[in-house]
């Protein structure tokens, strides 16, 4: 049954992505294009532990689905696009006999396992593009199985195994090794406690005794390949953050409100659902669960562990209490709960249904029973999965862009780029139009989405003050001395540039920005000022993606589109009075050079794509000597 599930998976998924003419996602700005920019920075020699965007930063998207991608498409002879399309099938089938050995491992029992695998691993949830997805079916089944292991039978092995996917998740998601770290700490103060019973006074040590050789075992395999990605942020950063990629863009919940509604949501989420099949079994079978193990008097191995991984679960991801109060930060609940509660409900509704297929099996006469039930259940629970695929294209708005060519002009410039530049070249444009260029050719740029670049340590704000300088300053010496500072060997240019940045509704409200900002301290007034650079503050949402009351705003500057070159109108610095005299931007979009005359005897153009005549995109080569 397991080989029928991944074959069905597996033809449904290849009859959709092998449609596909892009990826499902916008290219301006979205989460699938920023990872196909990771995947073409290895595929054209980058290396996959720093950053795939910006020079001297750490990976944004953590390596190793790029780095397993990569792998894919050179095996295969496939680009980026075509690899990652194409490697979502490969996740699949490979995730599904993680989840079911594991299950299986924990279980001992197929059917159980079986019903575990569309619980975790459902057809609807494909294709998987994007290393988070990657990390939630390949690690965490990986995770939990060596977890397990090592709880259950004491051998060195399982010691080297967890530690290896231990390692391994530091370079796949760092909420996930954050809340894996926290897990196996919970494990470990359970057995601690546990010698407590036996000698209150030497617990610890008689602990360490006998565990020192395994543990040992653990940190050489684990440490190792954790620092692959943690030894940037520890020991050269300091862990010190340049802006606060904590709360731009995810649920506030340094706001008690949220805090709270977070909980009752997430109770609600688990125990109230019915909003599918799915859902509504699990529901059931964890309420019922839940009850079992209350009223359960003796614990077996596997129920103390079931136990201990949801205990673990639940601190990882409501630890915020805590964390927010005395450390103004949190591990990002809602990814912390895909990774770890979600699993925790599914082993509570697989731990029920091996309760009720013991207690039918007590009676010999009902085994054919206990199989047509859970051949039914098989059936019912893969036809609603595969019910959630086929409604995709009306429930993602995103899905009917898979259908449609990536720009011609981004292809052409791409083939330009990978002939005539190395991957650590560096590329300026506006914030949108460098994700772009970076997404197509895995080239470095000097700004991007502060979202995707993803990276804490880099400190982005001043890197839009930078361009905003070099774009619209007035001293001409000083944009020299930033591109040199930087390393800027290219700026591109496209017809769509003053849309990345500012979109005005016709009642004059601004749209969808993405233009240079910072945060509005005095300092940073002051430089915008010396330099001739007007903007207008703003209280405001840092990711113009994610906007809503419970995502957390900020005082901001924003770099004003007055600083465009042949700009004939001006207004004051205040924003209401600014949207009243703006009434649309297409003024702007015939201006081929916004940035300042003088940055343009240092620009030789070396690359163009034309439409009806007219150049829509162009690449300049920066000569300074």
């Amino acid at each position: 049954m397991l080989i029928f599930y991944i074959i069905l998976g597996l033809f449904l998924q290849f009859f959709e992505v092998s449609g596909f003419k892009a990826l499902p996602s916008s290219l301006y700005g979205g989460d699938y294009y920023y990872q196909m920019g990771s995947v073409s920075h290895i595929l054209s020699g980058g290396n996959p532990f720093e950053s795939s965007s910006m020079v001297g930063g750490i990976p944004g998207y953590l390596p190793l689905y790029g780095i397993l991608c990569a792998g894919f498409c050179k095996l295969f002879s496939l680009d980026a696009f075509n690899g990652m399309i194409y490697f979502s099938l490969v996740i699949f089938a490979f995730s599904s006999i993680l989840w079911f050995q594991t299950f299986k491992k924990i279980f001992k029992n197929e059917w159980v396992s079986l019903i575990g695998v569309i619980l975790s691993n459902g057809i609807s949830i494909y294709p998987i593009l994007k290393y988070t997805e990657f990390t939630e079916q390949i690690m965490i089944p990986l995770f939990i199985l060596a977890l397990y292991l090592t709880f259950t039978h004491k051998k060195s092995v399982n010691y080297a195994f967890l530690g290896i996917i231990y390692g391994l998740l530091a370079i796949s998601h760092t909420v996930a090794f954050v809340g894996a770290t926290l897990i196996i700490a919970t494990f470990m103060t359970y057995e601690i406690c546990e010698k407590y019973k036996f000698n209150k006074i030497n617990g610890i040590k008689s602990y360490l005794k006998e565990n020192w050789k395994n543990l040992g075992i653990f940190s050489i395999f684990g440490f190792p390949l954790s620092l692959l990605y943690w030894y940037k942020p520890i020991f050269v950063y300091k862990l010190v953050n340049t802006y606060d990629k904590m709360h731009m863009d995810t649920l506030d919940v340094g706001r008690l409100d949220i805090q709270i509604n977070y909980v009752k949501n997430s109770f609600l989420n688990y125990f109230l659902n019915f909003k599918s099949l799915s859902e509504g079994f699990i529901t059931l079978m964890l309420i019922f669960g839940i009850y079992l193990l209350i009223f359960k008097r003796n614990f077996h191995k596997k129920e103390v562990f079931i136990n201990l991984f949801v205990i673990g679960s639940i601190i990882a991801t409501y630890c915020y209490f805590i964390t927010e109060p005395l450390l103004k930060m949190n591990f990002i609940p809602t990814y912390m709960s895909s990774f770890y509660i979600y699993p925790s409900a599914v082993l509570f509704s697989i731990y029920t249904l091996k309760y009720i297929n013991e207690k039918l099996r007590d009676n010999s006469r009902k085994l054919k029973c206990i199989t047509l039930s859970f051949g039914l259940l098989f059936i019912l629970l893969t036809a609603n999965s595969v019910s959630s695929f086929v409604e995709q294209p009306s429930e993602n708005p995103w899905l009917p862009l898979a259908y449609l060519e990536i720009p011609e002009c981004y292809a052409s410039l791409d083939m330009y780029l990978e002939k005539n530049t190395a991957v650590n070249e560096v590329i300026l444009s506006s914030k949108m139009l460098s994700s772009v260029v970076n997404s197509v050719t895995g080239r470095k740029v000097m700004v991007n989405h502060w979202a995707q670049q993803n990276d804490p340590y880099i400190d982005l704000p001043q890197r839009d003050i930078d361009a905003a300088i070099i774009f619209y300053g007035n001293n001409t010496a000083k944009k020299l001395e930033l591109i040199k500072k930087y390393n800027v060997s290219y700026l591109f240019w496209n017809y769509y540039w003053v849309d990345t940045e500012y979109k005005f509704t016709e009642n004059g409200e601004i749209k969808n920005s993405d233009p240079l900002i910072t945060y509005s301290k005095e300092y940073e007034k002051n430089t915008l000022i010396e330099n001739n650079i007007s903007f207008f503050e703003l209280n405001s949402w840092v990711n113009p993606g994610l906007r809503g009351e419970n995502i957390r705003k900020y005082d901001l500057l924003f770099v004003s589109p007055e600083n465009y070159r042949y700009s004939n109108k001006s207004w004051y610095l205040g924003l209401d009075p600014y949207l009243r005299e703006l009434n649309s931007t297409e003024n702007y979009k015939n201006s081929v050079k916004p940035w300042k005359e003088d940055l343009d005897p240092y620009l030789e153009e070396v690359w163009n794509y034309s439409a009806d005549g007219q150049k829509i995109a162009i690449l300049y080569k920066i000569n300074i000597e």
